[in-house]
């Protein structure tokens, strides 16, 4: 009716939007009359040449009181009627509905299907069909939201709640968690998958990464779990800054914290800052900037990452390399601007893709989908509009205009890095993502 919860994902998000816009509706009217009723007696009986006037005296009228008892009783009644149809529909999941068990922990989402599968920050499942959520959460109170589906529930430590939707379109949308949760909560997101039945089928039975990892050399699986776990881009393996210390003989490196302690990179200490990063930071890094794999990686990953971790000592190029589009020849067919501008976006050497989304979802810097011709509101409260000019300033010089609520950490080691033209080339990129 009004749309103003913005896109229906689930059979029954149209009537949560009705019932919600016939509250705003009534809320409003009664708000404007008797707000405007009292703003007219204010006027009309106001005090006069410093003389009081006397009111009016009013018998009453048993026809106005009727109205004004039985209509608005009969538009609560109804106002609950609609609740109470949405709310039954919400909470009653059908007989055959695909379970799926859900664990919160702070600050991340896991996912379980029947058939073993895990997957941590991404629920997929197939449209058209039941989805029920089995949730708890392994330490504090959370609450899974996803605004699309029109569907909320509490996660809590030692109970097992529920909630389920019916995806009716195919996409990738957003989930967050909206209850506090500490320090990382902001962060706190999931993304839901919604798959055509038969592509969902095949997903759900792909497990030939994990057979493939299980068959390597525990150095060669933490090499692989580099890339897969997204270390790569936060994480360098030749030495040069990122938003990580870079790895390059980084096992039993001796360094400083934060804190003015000392520490060594040892097992414990390796294994301590992938389960719990925030517990030692690294002098001349920040805080907050790395999540916690606690729970979405096992004891042999980690020994694995280590094990890898022991082989970075410079005496070999080992870093996965992106082979980028190539400039041909005028006559000859080249990639367009845009594709290179991709494999720039995906190259671990330039990290992009480990701060910035392409599907508007939140991670260290603003989302590059829906980017360009944005206006964004900086930190000192200005406001600017994304064009050339702001994304070149912004490579080159990133803490020159800080989005607001971002922090300032992205490093200034691109100018030189990156020429005008490679720049160019993810300008045409960013275009594509609208």
């Amino acid at each position: 009716m009004l749309g103003l919860l913005g896109e229906q994902g689930s059979d029954f998000a149209h009537k949560v939007d009705y019932a919600h816009d016939v509250v705003t509706i009534i809320s409003v009217v009664c708000t404007v009359l008797i707000v405007g009723v009292m703003l007219y007696f204010a006027v009309i009986y106001r005090q006069r040449n410093g003389k009081d006037h006397e009111t009016p005296a009013i018998e009453g009228n048993n026809t106005l009181e009727v109205i004004w008892t039985v209509f608005p009783t009969l538009v609560c009644i109804w106002v609950a009627w609609l609740g109470y149809d949405s709310f039954v529909d919400l909470r009653t999941p059908p007989a055959n509905a695909m379970e799926v068990n859900v664990t919160g922990r702070k600050w991340a989402w896991d996912f379980q299907y029947s058939n073993g599968k895990k997957t941590t920050s991404e629920l997929v499942v197939p449209v058209g069909e039941p989805v029920k959520l089995i949730m708890t959460s392994r330490d504090v109170l959370h609450s899974f939201f996803v605004p699309v589906m029109r569907t909320k529930m509490d996660v809590i430590p030692g109970r097992y709640t529920q909630e389920w939707f019916r995806p009716i379109k195919t996409g990738d949308f957003q989930v967050f968690c909206t209850e506090y949760c500490g320090n990382e909560h902001s962060k706190m997101m999931a993304r839901l998958k919604v798959l055509p039945r038969a592509e969902f089928e095949r997903w759900l039975a792909d497990d030939s990464e994990a057979k493939k990892l299980a068959a390597m050399k525990p150095s060669d699986m933490g090499k692989q779990l580099y890339v897969a776990k997204s270390c790569n881009t936060c994480h360098s393996l030749d030495g040069s800054p990122k938003v990580g210390p870079s790895w390059l003989k980084l096992y039993n490196r001796q360094g400083t914290l934060t804190n003015g302690q000392s520490y060594v990179a040892d097992h414990n200490y390796i294994k301590e800052s992938i389960l719990n990063p925030s517990a030692k930071i690294v002098s001349g890094y920040s805080a907050g900037m790395m999540p916690s794999y606690d729970g979405q990686i096992s004891d042999v990953e980690i020994e694995s990452i280590i094990e890898f971790i022991k082989t970075v000592d410079g005496s070999q190029k080992i870093e996965p390399e992106v082979t980028l589009p190539k400039r041909q020849d005028a006559g000859a067919s080249a990639a367009s601007p845009a594709d290179r501008g991709k494999a720039l976006f995906q190259d671990s050497a330039n990290a992009c893709s480990g701060c910035h989304s392409i599907d508007g979802s939140r991670m260290s810097g603003p989302s590059f989908k829906g980017l360009w011709g944005r206006k964004e509101k900086l930190a000192d409260g200005t406001e600017v509009s994304v064009d050339a000019a702001y994304i070149k300033e912004s490579i080159w010089k990133p803490q020159a205009k800080v989005v607001a609520g971002y922090p300032p950490i992205m490093p200034g080691i691109y100018e030189g890095k990156l020429s005008e033209e490679n720049i160019n080339d993810i300008i045409e990129y960013i275009k594509t993502l609208q």
